[in-house]
């Protein structure tokens, strides 16, 4: 299990949610630049923002355990 924790923050990115487990609160971003999926946990997001496949986020980048975490999500 993968934990997105707060590390040191880049800046900001856009992409759109391709996969959201609500059971899980876990799910996926693709960047607009490409690149590997980003996950991301709803846990510690924005509590008004409700992810749904499909759906273009703003969001923050960091690394926690070597992997690369979507977090802060915003609506776009």
């Amino acid at each position: 299990q993968v934990r997105c924790g707060t590390m040191e923050t880049v800046m900001i990115y856009q992409g759109t949610v391709k996969s959201f487990d609500q059971a899980r609160g876990r799910g996926t971003i693709e960047a607009d630049s490409g690149g590997e999926y980003l996950v991301f946990e709803r846990s510690g997001q924005n509590p008004n923002v409700v992810p749904v496949v499909g759906q273009r986020l703003s969001y923050q980048l960091v690394t926690s355990g070597g992997r690369r975490c979507a977090v802060n999500l915003r609506n776009v």
